[in-house]
């Protein structure tokens, strides 16, 4: 008992041994984000790091400074081998003063494609602030600051990386950003309660934006507005068609159709643009049924008038035939 009991402290202490904890200030200035080089530790280890950054108080360094939780698992190249990724999940948002947001990560590289490094590099916000961190493997961490060690950070067989003014577009600061593709094969309902976008980061606030083309079977777009087939109703007041003619030579575009100028400007909505496309299919449909009333009196009238030249026709010839 005593031996099992000493080898399960043994192997207690050779995992807490393995991991490595720590805490980094980066100096600088404040509205900077500085390259901090920390080392893939699980890479001979043949298995994915995991680092865990945090700042749990708001208060640390200076009031209000802000806090942050973050979690990279990756795995860097080291001279181009295969299956290299860095995924984040991170939390830096309604992190300061009333709610606001403050960026402490601005971005992440694998420095190690073109060396023999194990080098991941992760921009963090300076001005003298602390960094805790954990990494499920023995890592290293430098900061190049300007304070600790001179800018820029120079990779080996690659680029020189200095300091970032702002997040790169890549950064999700409320959740997860993964270099990989996503697959769910379950059956039930995925739920989104934010925007999403595709092909772009800027959904202008809509709750899908699609940067290319889509393809689909059906799409169904329940409208909120009225369908227009009060074109029908009899208060319906119907544009006269020389007011429509009028409207297009000042215009060059239908009355209540946009002009291609606020297509280009500000898109189109599916659903509106098919109400106004029947609204005025709707008015057409009207004015063929005015123009086939008239036609048909004018036909009627017509028909009348032949009559009454034909039988007039038939007296004069009557009267020349007395005549004879």
């Amino acid at each position: 008992m005593k031996k099992l009991t000493f080898i399960i402290l043994f192997l207690a202490a050779i995992s807490v041994q393995a991991q490595t904890t720590g805490s980094i200030t980066v100096g600088g200035d404040f509205d900077k984000f500085y390259p901090t080089v920390l080392t893939d530790g699980g890479w001979n280890n043949m298995m994915p790091s995991q680092l865990e950054i945090g700042r749990s108080v708001i208060h640390e360094n200076s009031d209000w400074r802000g806090s942050l939780m973050a979690k990279f698992t990756f795995h860097v190249a080291l001279w181009g081998n295969g299956a290299n990724f860095i995924n984040a999940e991170i939390i830096q948002t309604h992190n300061t003063l009333n709610s606001a947001n403050r960026d402490f990560i601005a971005g992440w590289k694998d420095a190690s494609g073109s060396s023999a490094t194990l080098d991941l590099v992760i921009w963090l916000r300076g001005g003298g602030t602390t960094y805790h961190y954990k990494s499920l493997y023995p890592t290293t961490c430098r900061v190049f600051d300007g304070v600790a060690n001179p800018l820029p950070f120079q990779e080996e067989g690659g680029p020189a990386h200095s300091f970032k003014t702002s997040p790169d577009l890549y950064v999700n600061s409320e959740g997860l950003t993964n270099s990989g593709s996503a697959a769910f094969h379950g059956g039930g309902t995925n739920y989104f309660a934010g925007n999403m976008g595709i092909g772009t980061q800027d959904t202008r606030g809509y709750k899908l934006a699609v940067s290319g083309n889509m393809i689909a079977e059906s799409v169904k777009v329940q409208l909120q507005s009225a369908w227009p087939d009060y074109v029908f109703s009899k208060d319906y007041t119907l544009p006269s068609l020389k007011e429509t003619e009028k409207h297009i030579k000042e215009n060059s575009h239908l009355p209540g159709i946009p002009s291609a100028a606020e297509v280009k400007t500000n898109g189109i909505d599916l659903g509106e643009m098919n109400a106004k496309l029947l609204k005025k299919v709707e008015e057409l449909t009207l004015y063929v049924i005015d123009l086939n009333k008239k036609s048909n009196s004018q036909e009627l009238m017509i028909k009348k008038q032949q009559a009454s030249i034909t039988s007039q026709q038939m007296e004069i010839n009557k009267l020349k035939k007395n005549k004879r």
